[in-house]
């Protein structure tokens, strides 16, 4: 069960796990790439990198030290809506870790010396993130169909990399950085923490700030590609407008996602990988934000095979056949769901995904009921209405490779 509460302004939310030793902790800062000004582009994660530079209470060293010693781990990551700050520790340790955490969160020194050293590591992510066709691809796709805030790639631009100061980060983690925006879950053992969870009452700044609107769904009328050298796949993306988490047809895109591409049981990896055998990665995709989402559809093949592929994919969905899935989508959710519960981690990892997108933490227990009810005729209208029609193409190609690319119907 997920106890929820509050300390100040600061939402809490525990779970108790019996017969483990450990607990998990994250800091949801609900601040992302989505919140930056055009100027600000890369702030929010350029924040997340420098603040393992130093506290006002722990150096570099000591705050990584304090962890890693005792076997634990320690780290973050930056979304479009949230920043999170996470560790995993023996229960002993989780009372001083909770501390770092809470100090990285709330107090880092962000100075000259450790944003030009973090700067140097940003710009090696930012190159490699360029040589990644998965990145391209997936950045190719938000930045045509949803474009505007939610669109942007959340490392920024090498521009702004080059050109955010140290005054610059102050002003938006203090501006940003505020109580109402962080949300603090707790997993595992989670006694210690108790007795420190009112520390974060001293939480040094209020305030509040919004959400952007989300993202309107974009048509692009022609395909979209995007040439990468020493490239030897293409890859390729089908998208349609999904939905969000808190539509009512969330668990059935996420049943869906499963049905189409979750595991080597999958409609579409058993349909193109198994029979036609021109690829090695098939799969399908969901997005979800709150309120809006995107549904695709992935693989990767040679240049050779890549009309092939593609109409072979296209006659498979227009195929497909609803009743001869349900049971593996429905079971495989509510196994996976299961499974990812089993650990502290788990717990933590299904609160923070709930949280990091602006959504209330329901029970595990009421998602598994969901899934449960959903229906055969459900399914099939939303396959009916929602996967049928114009899909947008998106690819990344080899440069110099000349392939037909255009958006197709199913």
């Amino acid at each position: 069960m997920i106890e929820k509460f509050k300390v100040g302004d600061i939402e809490v939310y525990k779970a108790d796990v019996d017969f483990v030793e450990s607990t998990s902790i994250a800091f949801v800062v609900r601040v992302g790439s989505a919140h930056e000004s055009e100027n600000e582009l890369g702030a929010s994660h350029f924040i997340e990198h420098v603040s393992f530079r130093g506290t006002n209470r722990y150096t570099m060293r000591e705050l990584k030290l304090e962890v890693e010693k005792v076997g634990g781990m320690l780290n973050a990551f930056t979304s479009r809506l949230s920043t999170v700050y996470y560790a995993k520790v023996p229960n002993f340790k989780s009372k001083e870790t909770f501390d770092i955490l809470q100090s990285i969160v709330s107090e880092p020194l962000i100075d000259e010396k450790a944003v030009e050293l973090e700067r140097k590591i940003i710009m090696e992510e930012y190159k490699m993130s360029l040589e990644d066709p998965d990145d391209r691809l997936h950045n190719l796709v938000l930045k045509n169909v949803w474009g505007g805030p939610y669109g942007r790639e959340i490392i920024g631009t090498e521009e702004t990399i080059k050109s955010l100061t140290a005054k610059d980060l102050k002003s938006y983690h203090d501006s940003k950085y505020v109580s109402s925006r962080v949300k603090v879950a707790v997993v595992g053992d989670t006694k210690e923490v108790e007795k420190v969870i009112k520390e974060l009452e001293k939480f040094p700044r209020d305030g509040d700030i919004e959400d952007p609107p989300e993202p309107q769904f974009k048509r692009n009328e022609k395909a979209m590609y995007h040439e990468m050298k020493s490239l030897k796949h293409i890859h390729a993306f089908l998208v349609k407008e999904g939905a969000g988490k808190k539509s009512e047809d969330y668990i059935k895109y996420l049943i869906m996602n499963t049905m189409l591409g979750s595991g080597m049981s999958s409609y579409l990896f058993e349909e193109i990988r198994e029979k036609l055998g021109t690829v090695y990665d098939i799969g399908s995709t969901a997005l979800f934000l709150k309120e809006k989402g995107i549904f695709g559809l992935y693989f990767s093949t040679s240049p050779e095979f890549f009309d092939k592929t593609l109409n072979a994919v296209i006659d498979v969905m227009k195929n497909f056949k609803v009743e001869e899935y349900m049971d593996y989508g429905i079971q495989r959710s509510l196994g996976k769901m299961i499974l990812s519960l089993e650990s502290p981690a788990g717990v933590l990892g299904y609160i923070v995904d709930r949280l990091s997108s602006g959504c209330e933490v329901k029970e595990p227990s009421e998602v598994e009921k969901e899934i449960k009810s959903v229906t055969l005729n459900e399914l099939k209208d939303l396959y009916n209405e929602k996967f049928t029609g114009e899909w947008q193409l998106f690819t990344v190609v080899p440069e110099r490779v000349k392939v037909e690319i255009k958006n197709v119907e199913i």
